[in-house]
């Protein structure tokens, strides 16, 4: 938005970024997705890579698509488990899902990024109001890209911490005292170097419409969805439906894995997993321009702890891994051979691919592994938590 201060400091927000974190950010949050063509956030349309500019290397594509049969999911998965969970007779206790529910309920209203949906109409705007805002910015009577924001292009309009520097000097003041609801003219000038030859200190008049005060106070209501998650949920009912569903798989899924116990992790499948884990963060560091050891020492107190934190995350994953297949291959759950092309596809086109094998260089360089492997591996996640929740009351 071409209104705002354009000067702004950049920073790094020193946001820790656990090993489970980040390689299920990158690992499966790709697979999350797979049908919605790259649709969502961490989805593989969302992080598109250039394609095609080795894929013409005729070694790599050989590589990449050798022409052996490759070995999907888990053969016997059942033969590295000693006792399994009874997954057909899960039961979750409803007082839990009631509690885990009004926790993530309470954690929404905590977090500072969402507002309150009431919405004051009257008074008058004061310092540290937040002041919800339609606006035309003109110069010499003629309007400007980038200094409006209308019903017509933003309905739900623009929230303005009066006070917090966010738009041009002298803005944010004019408005302190104006009625709410009311519609005012305001003449401001942008700085001598604001970065923009044509704006750089012209005047300029804003016509502002002061839509509504937001409230201070939080409730969950059907308001505060609108306000914050209207993209997710359209009413407080939706949002507690469905995330008691996730709610529900979630301790069916814990109560599956906890009550199963493997004969052993094997050292093949242990090294495919750590492959999985440890690639993702190799490509952010790259990204970066830290190497591993700045990685490690940035997020952990030793080389010992990182080794320790990956350690116990690849068990825990390829645990999982073992016991999906094995419920997929017990229950005779079919995996179509179209339903995993249709996704490969789907990514081909999303990434802008060459084809199987320029996309499959593209997912080892990012996810340690082939586009296939991991496809499969989702869809035999899917596949058997389904099976999992279909078998799961509340009691």
């Amino acid at each position: 938005m071409i209104l705002r201060n354009e000067k702004k400091r950049w920073f790094y927000a020193g946001k820790k970024i656990g090993v489970y974190a980040l390689s299920f950010a990158l690992i499966c949050g790709f697979v999350s997705g797979c049908g919605a063509k790259g649709s969502g956030s961490g989805g593989a349309g969302s992080e598109k890579e250039e394609a095609g500019s080795d894929t013409s290397d005729a070694k790599e594509k050989e590589d990449s698509n050798a022409g052996e049969e490759e070995t999907l999911g888990i053969p016997n998965a059942e033969s590295y488990i000693k006792t399994m969970a009874d997954y057909k007779n899960i039961v979750v206790k409803k007082s839990e899902v009631k509690k885990e529910l009004q926790e993530k309920i309470d954690e929404l209203l905590k977090n500072e990024n969402y507002k309150s949906g009431e919405r004051i109409t009257k008074g008058k705007v004061k310092k540290g109001d937040t002041i919800n805002i339609y606006y035309v910015g003109k110069i010499d009577g003629t309007a400007f890209d980038g200094g409006s924001c209308t019903e017509e292009t933003n309905p739900e309009g623009y929230d303005l911490t009066i006070g917090s520097g966010a738009f041009i000097p002298g803005f944010e003041d004019s408005l302190i005292g104006k009625k709410i609801g009311t519609t005012e003219d305001i003449t401001v000038t942008f700085p001598e170097d604001y970065g923009n030859e044509d704006l750089n200190g012209k005047e300029a008049v804003f016509t502002v419409t002061m839509n509504y005060k937001v409230g201070e106070k939080k409730e969950f209501n059907d308001a505060f969805i609108a306000k914050n998650l209207s993209s997710q949920y359209s009413s407080v009912k939706d949002y507690k439906e469905q995330t008691t569903k996730d709610i529900v798989k979630s301790l069916a899924i814990d109560s599956v894995v906890d009550g199963t116990e493997l004969t052993e992790y094997p050292e093949e499948l242990l090294k495919d997993t750590e492959t999985q884990f440890v690639t993702p963060i190799e490509k952010y560091t790259s990204s970066q321009g830290i190497t591993m050891d700045d990685f490690i020492s940035q997020n952990y107190s030793s080389k010992e702890e990182y080794e320790k934190d990956l350690k116990k995350n690849v068990e825990a994953q390829l645990k999982s891994q073992i016991i999906y297949n094995a419920i997929v291959q017990k229950e005779k759950i079919e995996i179509k051979d179209s339903e995993v092309k249709e996704q490969i596809d789907s990514y081909i086109s999303s990434y802008g691919a060459e084809d199987e094998a320029a996309l499959n260089k593209q997912f080892k360089e990012s996810y340690g592994g082939t586009a296939k492997k991991l496809i499969y591996a989702n869809l035999v996640y899917e596949k058997a938590v389904d099976f999992i929740v279909e078998h799961t009351t509340q009691k």
